[in-house]
């Protein structure tokens, strides 16, 4: 466990970042690790069973919720090869979902921040792990 919360911490010690949680895909898709105090906690299997999901046209049109909060869908490659990247926009934040083998990472950015910085955050944190 003390893995995880230095993690963290090193994650969140880029002023750029707002908040972070770590969630499993496989059976237990819940919050591995997430930044204490977060909203990002309170992500559900359900919303990760959406995001992750085969449909993807109605993710773009319907947009997704994370920790209950509604996002429109802004880029959606989360299943692409090479990319597995998905940016989604809630009020005043940009959040970017990477996905590896066996988490998604929810990284929002502090208001302002541009995604492009968040992507290559997340595509970093992919190869780490």
């Amino acid at each position: 466990m003390d893995y995880w919360k230095y993690y963290i911490n090193g994650i969140l010690a880029d002023r750029n970042i707002e908040d972070v949680a770590i969630v499993g895909l496989s059976d237990n898709k819940y919050v591995w690790a997430a930044k204490p105090g977060g909203l990002l906690a309170a992500i559900s299997p359900q919303e990760v069973a959406l995001i992750t999901g085969q449909d993807r046209k109605m993710l773009l049109l319907t947009g997704i919720t994370v920790a209950g909060k509604k996002c429109n869908v802004i880029c959606d490659n989360l299943l692409v090869d090479e990319d597995s990247v998905m940016d989604v926009r809630s009020k005043g934040s940009d959040i970017c979902i990477g996905k590896t083998p066996k988490a998604l990472i929810f990284l929002p950015g502090r208001k302002g921040v541009h995604r492009g910085a968040l992507n290559q955050r997340v595509h970093d944190m992919i190869v780490s792990m």
